[in-house]
This record gives C-alpha cells, structure tokens and sequence, in this order.
C-alpha cells in the first residue's frame, strides 16, 4: 500500500468547459504517470479528472470531479 509520502504531485493549470456551458478553471495533478496534460485527456482510461479550483479570496477552493464525456474543450494554462 503506498504511503502519502509516496504520492507524486505534478500540478498543471487547465480550464476546461462543459457541455452544459460551465466554466472551470483550477489544477489537476498529472503526477508522474504523464508528461503531460494532453496525456491525461487522451491516454487516461480514467471517466474523471479531478479538477482542484483556483483558490480566491473569499473562499476555499472546491474540488470538481468531471466526467472527460462532458468536456467541450480544455486548455492548459501554463
């Protein structure tokens, strides 16, 4: 069982929309299995991606679970 040490974090910027017209911008981690964020939308056999979201002011980030089925487009943001 790996321990959370062990966890590879490897965060990318992304916006991503939805087919109902939702907007989300924020990070995912492609960690060290991908190169990169292409990679986890066309090589992941993986139905979501967790999407942690910009953090603001007044307040805490939330953190989306998309279904890939729903996404229009996506864009890195680095």
């Amino acid at each position: 069982m790996a321990k959370i040490d062990d966890y590879i974090r490897n965060y990318k910027k992304v916006a991503v929309r939805l087919s109902d017209g939702t907007d989300i911008k924020g990070k995912v981690n492609i960690g060290d299995r991908f190169h990169r964020l292409s990679d986890l939308f066309k090589i992941s056999q993986e139905a979501f991606i967790i999407v942690v979201s910009e953090e603001s002011s007044d307040a805490s980030p939330k953190v989306y679970f998309v279904n890939k089925n729903y996404i229009v487009w996506a864009k890195a943001e680095d």
